[in-house]
C-alpha cells in the first residue's frame, strides 16, 4: 500500500518518544533497536544536520527559538496535546494543519515542502494518537492543502505536517511504507501489551441502528418506518455474528436516539473492530423510482480497511441476491463515519420512497436475507470463517415403522399418516389383515 494510517488510543500508549538517529540509521535499524510498535519519520533538519524548525527531546532544545509554531507537547505520551509552549520534556512542530477541530486555513511552509509529495503527519482524535504516512511518488501524494482536507474529513481535531518526500516512511505495527532515506529524527510509540500475544482476542463489532424513537423517516404511505426496520434488522445480525464467535455492541437502546459523535464515542470506548450503521435511503419526498442498496464510506482509497470492509459487504450483497443501487461503495463525510476510530461503513438497505423496496424491506424473509449478508460479509473481512447454520435432525414420526410394514404387508397404501379413518378403510384393512392370517402370512 502506498499510504497507512493508524490510530493509537491514548490509554494504549506506554511511551512516546522522539528518537534522534542524525540521518545515521534506517528505519528498520531504528525498529530492531526499539521494538516500537510505530514508527514514523519525524520533523525536518538542516544541511549542517542540526533539527528544523522546532524540536525538543528528553528536556533539551535542539533547534533554535523563539517558538513560535504550534506543535505537540508531551512528557510521557498519553499526556500529548496540540500547544505553543515548550514547558514539558518533549516538542515536535513542522506545520500545523488542523487546530480545535477547524481547518488552518494560510498554511505556513517553506518552498521545498511545496508540490504533491509523500506526506506524514501526527494528531489527535477522540483521544487517540493518529499517525499517517503515504508514500512520495505514488497516487496518494498530495499539497500540504489536500493532507489538511483529507485529515480534516477524517475527523482529526488536530494535526501537524511532519518532514515528508523521500523522507516518508512508517512502520505502524507491522504495515510498512519504506523508503531509503535515513532521517534525522523519529516519533516511536511503545503501547502495553497485556498478554496480547497469549490471549486470542475476541473481535468486537459495533452496530449502530440508524434513528431513535421519535424519527418519522418512512415510506410516503406511513405503512414502513426506517427506525423500525433498523432495530429490527439490528436483533437479526447480532444472534448471527455472535454464532460465529463476535462480540457485538450497539449504539443506543431502542428507546433511546442518541447523538450521531455519542453513537461513534460508543465504539471508540469499546475499541471495535468496525461499526457499522444500519439505515435505509430516500429520493425526495414521494414516491420515486430509485431502488436498491448502496454502502457508504468517509473517503477513499479503495486499499484503506475501511473500503475493504465495504467491498466485502457488496460481494456478499451481490452473491444473495440483493438489487444494488450502486456497485461501487460511495463517500461522505457523515459524522458517524469521520468521528469513529475504526473501519465504519454506512448500509442503506433500500428505498423507503420505492414501492417495490418498501414491499422488499417489510419482508421478514427479506430481512433474514439482509441480515446474514451482512454478518457473512463482516465475518469476511474479520478473517472469520463463516459457519453454517446446522440443521437439527429431522426425527421419524413414531409410527414411521408401523407404516412401512403395512404398506410391505399390503395391508394400507401408507398415504394420509395423520388423518381420520373411514369405516370404510377400517373394513378394508381389517379384510386384508384376515386374508394375510389365512394365508399363513
Amino acid at each position: 500500500m502506498s499510504k497507512q494510517i493508524a490510530s493509537v488510543p491514548l490509554r494504549d500508549i506506554e511511551r512516546l518518544e522522539i528518537k534522534v538517529t542524525n540521518c545515521r540509521k534506517t528505519m528498520a535499524q531504528v525498529k530492531t533497536e526499539t521494538d516500537a510498535a510505530y514508527i514514523l519519520n519525524g520533523g525536518m533538519w538542516n544541511a549542517d544536520g542540526s533539527p528544523c524548525p522546532l524540536l525538543k527531546v528528553g528536556g533539551k532544545n535542539l533547534s533554535s527559538f523563539p517558538w513560535s509554531a504550534y506543535g505537540y507537547s508531551w512528557d510521557d505520551g498519553p499526556d500529548i496535546h496540540l500547544s505553543l509552549q515548550h514547558t514539558q520534556r518533549n516538542f515536535i512542530a513542522v506545520t500545523p494543519l488542523i487546530k480545535d477541530g477547524e481547518t488552518i486555513e494560510k498554511l505556513s511552509y517553506a518552498y521545498a515542502q511545496g508540490g504533491k509529495r509523500g506526506r506524514s503527519a501526527m494528531g489527535l482524535k477522540d483521544g487517540a494518537l493518529c499517525l499517517y504516512c503515504s508514500g512520495d511518488g505514488t497516487a496518494d501524494a498530495k499539497t500540504p492543502e489536500q493532507l489538511r482536507e483529507e485529515l480534516y474529513a477524517l475527523g482529526w481535531e488536530s494535526a501537524v505536517m511532519l518532514d515528508g518526500g523521500g523522507s516518508s516512511q512508517c512502520d505502524f505495527d507491522g504495515q510498512t511504507i519504506k523508503a531509503s532515506r535515513k532521517v534525522h529524527n523519529w516519533i516511536c510509540v511503545y503501547t502495553t501489551k497485556e498478554d496480547k500475544e497469549d490471549k486470542p482476542v475476541k473481535k468486537t463489532v459495533c452496530l449502530d441502528p440508524g434513528h431513535g424513537p421519535d424519527t418519522t423517516n418512512g415510506s410516503p404511505d406511513g405503512t414502513y418506518k426506517e427506525r423500525e426496520f433498523a432495530w429490527d434488522l439490528y436483533e437479526r445480525i447480532v444472534p448471527l455474528l455472535e454464532a460465529q464467535g463476535v462480540n457485538v455492541i450497539c449504539t443506543r437502546t431502542e428507546d433511546t436516539k442518541p447523538s450521531l459523535t455519542e453513537r461513534a464515542t460508543v465504539a471508540n470506548n469499546a475499541k471495535a473492530d468496525c461499526f457499522i450503521s444500519l439505515h435505509t435511503n430516500a429520493s425526495g419526498s414521494g414516491w420515486g423510482s430509485p431502488s436498491g442498496l448502496e454502502l457508504y464510506t468517509s473517503s477513499g482509497p479503495e486499499t484503506a480497511q475501511r473500503n475493504v470492509l465495504a467491498a466485502q459487504l457488496l460481494n456478499a450483497f451481490h452473491a444473495a441476491g440483493v438489487s444494488l443501487w450502486a456497485s461501487t461503495v460511495k463517500h461522505e463525510a457523515y459524522t458517524v463515519l469521520t468521528k469513529t476510530n475504526m473501519p465504519a461503513v454506512l448500509i442503506e438497505y433500500g428505498f423507503h420512497t420505492n414501492k417495490s423496496d418498501v414491499a422488499l424491506l417489510k419482508d421478514s424473509v427479506y430481512r433474514d436475507q439482509l441480515a446474514e449478508a451482512t454478518a457473512r460479509g463482516v465475518c469476511k473481512w474479520l478473517g472469520i470463517t463463516y459457519q453454517e447454520k446446522e440443521e437439527a435432525p429431522v426425527e421419524k414420526p413414531w409410527y414411521t415403522d408401523a407404516q412401512k410394514w403395512a404398506v410391505e404387508m399390503g395391508i394400507a397404501d401408507g398415504t394420509r399418516p395423520t388423518d381420520p379413518c373411514t369405516r370404510a378403510e377400517e373394513w378394508t384393512m381389517l379384510q386384508r389383515l384376515y386374508n394375510l392370517i389365512k394365508e399363513g402370512k
